[in-house]
């Protein structure tokens, strides 16, 4: 298998789709990937939704393309799931997300999903320095029925981190309109 980029190309693994999802569960497809992402054909993701679709779950779909959930949005698993995008800062940092649509456009997404009933998350994570009255408008166009707070897990990677004060100022305002859940990697925000 070539490597481009230091990685593996992305493949789809058929052995995943064998696996008895079972019933009654709450699963996130993809946490180690972005199945949703511009260079994943959407073939790929038709599979996986159909799989999916094979067992009596509730998904957690998340992607920082969340355009591309419009283009399945009829898939009938989409109406037992919850679609979720990451909102790390309003701020563009080039150097820092330079493969992702801007949080702007996944906002605008994510808010046509919103209006559309689907239901939505926002994970902010990594946080990265942000203006609390933009952030907070950004997150709050995702009509987020939860959103997740959490740091920076990379250490061969250093981020501009907002203050313990700022944390807890986005705390307080989202606060108002959701619920919000710090992961235990952020809780010394707090």
């Amino acid at each position: 298998m070539k490597k481009f980029d230091g990685l593996f190309p992305v493949r789809i693994d058929p052995k995943e789709l064998k696996v008895n999802l079972g019933n009654g569960n709450f699963i996130f497809v993809g946490s180690g990937t972005d199945a949703w992402a511009f260079d994943i054909p959407s073939d790929w993701i038709t599979c996986f939704l159909d799989y999916c679709n094979l067992f009596n779950n509730n998904y957690l779909f998340q992607s920082k393309d969340p355009s591309r959930f419009l283009e399945f949005i009829s898939h009938p698993v989409m109406q037992k799931s919850v679609l979720c995008t990451t909102i790390e800062t309003n701020v563009f940092y080039p150097d820092i997300v330079r493969n992702a649509p801007n949080t702007r456009k996944r906002a605008k997404a994510m808010q046509k999903l919103a209006s559309l009933g689907m239901r939505t998350y926002v994970t902010c994570e990594p946080l990265i320095k942000f203006d609390l009255p933009k952030m907070v408008e950004l997150i709050k166009m995702c009509s987020p029925v939860q959103v997740n707070i959490g740091k920076n897990s990379r250490q061969d990677i250093t981020l501009p981190e907002p203050t313990k004060n700022e944390v807890q100022g986005l705390i307080t305002e989202l606060q108002k309109f959701t619920k919000v859940v710090v992961k235990s990697n952020a809780k010394c925000w707090i």
